[in-house]
């Protein structure tokens, strides 16, 4: 240890400042993020969350619009989980030679609630392990190299997952990454075809819904068209359902609302609530079996990791309560709800340019052609996002791959009156136009780089 440097006990670390905690972030951390974040007022110090709710070092409560991006279903800190998470501890935490019951246990239960002979699951940390893992299992029974994923396609960021990305940004900074992998425009299926005649392609990767592009859904039958091409080339489909799965569309997956079955689905964000992570990809038994079923290949998807009792318990609980509490139908019930009020709001403002998504994974479009003869179109997104933080204290986001569509992805447990109080302050920022919402961030912008 550098005799000059100390290191952060956990006590210290629990009773930092804000200014502190920031500027850790920054030196140890994310500079570029940390600078971000403190122009923008929001590198706040978040000292409790419960329910929809976050509270800082002052006692104020913000509401959540985010949800971890699909990873708090249950909301922030859901009791029962975190309760079934510490009785799965007096298990091993690690057991490698061997296995923890709560495995299987949660093997069988994916298997249940999952359409058709998707029954094997191989678990991982995160989403982005989940997605490596199934590419392993498509080239790995199908003896073929190549992958197809979509323009605007969100997948994780490990070099597998960066691959089949549908973002030319996130590639290219890494880049070269796999090779044999193509993007096609999302909802295209004549692309589709074409890419898979050639009888190369080892599987077609997709969400049923894209989350990080914005909230965009498939032409109906699309879905559909993808799984006939796919059987018919001998190519896999594979749903990324990281995002969309756990009730988030109003169905328990995103997939039965066209009634259509993969080969391979990818989970993880809301399957642990937030408290523990936890990721699966799941397939049939034939697929696996021809993957690595024998001697010399079962151990390629063994990792430290994976499955361990505490992931396995958030996750068991997780599904027990969306069951028992018909936590998919709520969504549905009340992304409706959302849906009409945000339409509402789309016909009275014009900047309000479209109202995209299922359930209650929203967006909301903004109008921003012209806006300061273009040079902060991309902008617009952050300044209601800190209209909507500071002065109403809501926390909400954009999406990745598309930084014009605000978020309105809240715990999946959102009432209506949380809906109308969240959608009545954005017609309150919104109403003030985009000059005066320009003004204001210009204010807190520079009031943070003074008071720091």
């Amino acid at each position: 240890m550098k005799p000059e440097e100390q290191i952060m006990t956990f006590d210290r670390a629990m009773n930092l400042s804000r200014h502190e905690a920031t500027e850790l972030f920054r030196r140890h951390i994310n500079h570029p993020l940390a600078s971000l974040l403190k122009l923008g007022n929001v590198d706040m110090r978040f000292t409790k969350a419960e329910g929809i709710y976050l509270y800082d070092e002052e006692g104020q409560r913000y509401m959540d619009l985010t949800a971890g991006y699909g990873a708090l279903n249950l909301g922030h800190n859901p009791k029962e989980v975190i309760k079934a998470v510490n009785e799965a501890q007096k298990l091993p935490a690690v057991l490698l030679v061997g296995h923890n019951p709560l495995m299987g246990a949660l093997g069988k239960t994916l298997a249940s609630i999952l359409p058709g002979d998707l029954s094997v699951a191989i678990f991982g940390s995160g989403g982005a392990e989940a997605i490596e893992n199934a590419m392993k299992t498509a080239r790995a029974s199908t003896g073929r190299e190549k992958f197809v994923s979509c323009v605007g396609g969100y997948h994780g960021l490990s070099f597998g997952a960066l691959s089949v990305c549908g973002s030319e940004r996130f590639r290219m900074t890494v880049a070269p990454l796999l090779e044999h992998c193509e993007l096609i425009p999302f909802g295209e299926l004549k692309a589709l075809e074409q890419t898979l005649q050639g009888k190369e392609v080892a599987a077609f990767i997709v969400e049923p819904v894209q989350g990080e592009g914005g909230a965009v859904v498939p032409p109906k039958g699309y879905l559909k068209g993808a799984a006939d091409l796919c059987r018919k080339f001998g190519t896999l489909l594979i749903f990324d359902e990281i995002q969309t799965g756990f009730g988030r569309t109003g169905k328990m997956f995103a997939m039965e609302h066209d009634d259509v079955i993969p080969d391979i689905v990818t989970l993880s964000k809301s399957l642990g609530s937030g408290v523990v992570p936890i990721s699966v990809s799941v397939t049939s038994e034939e697929i696996w079996m021809k993957a690595f079923g024998s001697r010399d290949r079962f151990d390629l998807i063994i990792s430290t990791f994976a499955g361990n009792p505490a992931a396995c318990a958030a996750a068991l609980k997780t599904i027990e309560i969306m069951q028992r509490d018909d936590i998919p139908d709520h969504a549905r019930a009340l992304g409706d709800y959302a849906r009409n009020k945000l339409q509402n709001l789309k016909t009275k403002h014009k900047l309000v340019k479209k109202i995209r998504g299922n359930g209650l994974l929203l967006g909301i479009e903004l109008e921003t052609a012209g806006l300061f003869s273009g040079t902060m179109e991309h902008n617009l997104s952050i300044m209601v996002m800190g209209e909507l933080l500071h002065k109403h204290n809501i926390l909400t986001s954009y999406y990745d791959f598309d930084p014009k569509v605000i978020r309105f992805e809240p715990p999946l447990i959102v009432t209506t009156e949380q809906i109308d109080e969240a959608v009545d302050a954005l017609d309150k920022v919104l109403s003030r136009g985009k000059q005066a919402i320009a003004l204001s961030f210009g204010k807190t912008a520079i009031g943070s780089m003074l008071r720091h």
